[in-house]
């Protein structure tokens, strides 16, 4: 198996692409360049920044929010680390995993690098995404559920690994030990889904940053076992749980595709989140108050149950107001959203605004049979709200942007104008987006994609190498 992903990866040109696949690749640059501006400024991501800067030796990799540039790893583990850290980057419904924010900064930090156009770029972003979702299909979300481990960086680092491959052109022999190597720097958990901090932000930065140095390291000889995903002490032994479909990372690999079913955030939070809240606002709609709540009850999968059910109302930090259902619903009544917005509002108010903590002790949660059934094929909620004055109100809904609730092109265009006019500006975002569409017509160089504009973080001048 890991033979035949390493072949994939190694072996996977422009032509192979299915059509639709390429625009599902565009979008996730388009989104994900909206992402990390959204968390270019966050402290996590300045930390990341302030880490590579020191650490790390002058090249050709832009790095978002400033006007330098570092050699490709350190530079994809800020700008993963940006995508990923404010719960804006895409997602995928049946597999349970982020992938571009592992694989778009991968390919975008290797592009400045070696100067490649947008057709190797969009291939190298199919390959590793597909990747990642087959490996997700394979083993979450039990690997979440049961044994507590991270999809993130799990999978990510192997997705990354599987993108770097396509993009330097590693024959398969050398893709196979880079997929080994991806393998042995695999992990991370989400405690923090329990007891908080904000470890979590920066998950994706090691998936991008180590998925390139396994390349790298196996393109100058360094060598791992053949076997290093399906052994008897190999990947998916190590993290799987007790319930594995290997076969489902290779059945009709480079024939079938699973980029449709990924799915684009419409609001700062956790993904399990959304589905609720589109069923709360909803409700807001019809006329809901928040001093007419007597109690909220979710109906909702079990993952998500797990995942952002475990917090509760009371969080001291940012990972804890996103991830929690119960604060994001109160949010979503008291502030009126869920934008980034709205929870630096909350963090200014240290996560303690007392009419959103008492909506928020309302809430209950729990597992319901229509949306467990649902979930691997259409993630749904049911939201049941108990009224001080009249009859119970009651809505179900999926989430925008979801599969079964897809975004345009056009809607994509406007998550990133939220995301960045502040930072870049509308024009910039306007080029960037038109730039974008403009890779799958033509073959033209994507360097420089995070450069331009960094002069309204930075207060530097922005100048193109």
């Amino acid at each position: 198996m890991t033979e035949e992903l390493a072949v994939f990866a190694a072996g996977l040109r422009w032509e192979d692409v299915p059509g639709e696949v390429r625009e599902q690749a565009a979008g996730q640059v388009l989104d994900g360049y909206g992402a990390m501006h959204a968390g270019s400024n966050r402290s996590w991501t300045k930390a990341a920044r302030r880490y590579a800067l020191e650490e790390g030796s002058p090249g050709r990799s832009s790095v978002i929010g400033i006007n330098k540039r570092l050699r490709p790893a350190l530079a994809a583990f800020v700008n993963a680390t940006a995508m990923h850290g404010f719960e804006l980057d895409d997602y995928h419904v049946s597999a349970a995993v982020h992938a571009g924010c592992a694989v778009v900064p991968t390919v975008l930090a290797l592009g400045d690098d070696l100067n490649v156009g947008s057709r190797a770029a969009l291939t190298a972003i199919s390959a590793g995404t597909e990747t990642i979702i087959r490996l997700g299909l394979a083993m979450s979300p039990e690997m979440t559920q049961d044994r507590g481990f991270h999809v993130t960086s799990v999978f990510g680092v192997i997705g990354a690994a599987a993108a770097a491959i396509s993009l330097l052109g590693l024959e398969e022999r050398t893709a196979q030990h880079a997929l080994g190597i991806a393998v042995a720097q695999a992990g991370g958990t989400t405690e923090f889904t329990r007891t908080g901090g904000e470890i979590k932000r920066i998950h994706a930065g090691f998936a991008a940053s180590n998925g390139i140095r396994a390349a790298y390291l196996a393109q100058l000889g360094l060598t791992a076992p053949f076997e290093s995903i399906e052994g008897q002490r190999g990947f998916a032994q190590a993290f799987g749980g007790r319930r594995v479909s290997l076969d489902r990372v290779s059945r009709r690999l480079g024939y079938d595709w699973h980029l449709d079913g990924l799915g684009v955030k419409s609001w700062s939070t956790c993904t399990g989140n959304h589905a609720p809240i589109a069923a709360l606002e909803e409700l807001r709609r019809q006329g809901l108050e928040p001093d007419d709540v007597a109690g909220i009850t979710v109906y909702t999968d079990k993952t998500t149950a797990e995942h952002c059910g475990r917090l509760g109302p009371h969080v001291t930090d940012m990972t804890g107001a996103q991830f929690s259902l119960h604060l994001s619903l109160a949010m979503r009544l008291v502030l009126g959203g869920n934008d980034p917005s709205h929870y630096a509002a909350l963090e200014a108010a240290n996560f303690a605004i007392p009419e959103v903590v008492r909506l928020a002790s309302l809430v209950q949660v729990a597992v319901g049979e229509e949306e467990e059934r649902s979930f691997t094929i259409a993630p749904s909620a049911r939201v049941v709200v108990q009224r001080k004055h009249g009859q119970d109100m009651e809505a179900r809904a999926v989430a925008p942007g979801g599969p079964s609730q897809p975004f345009t092109w056009h809607d994509l265009q406007q998550k990133v104008h939220a995301c960045a006019d502040e930072t870049v500006g509308p024009d910039e975002v306007d080029s960037v987006g038109r730039q974008i569409r403009s890779w799958l017509h033509s073959d033209i160089p994507v360097t420089g994609l995070l450069y331009a504009g960094t002069s309204r973080i930075t207060g530097q001048a922005s100048t193109h190498a």
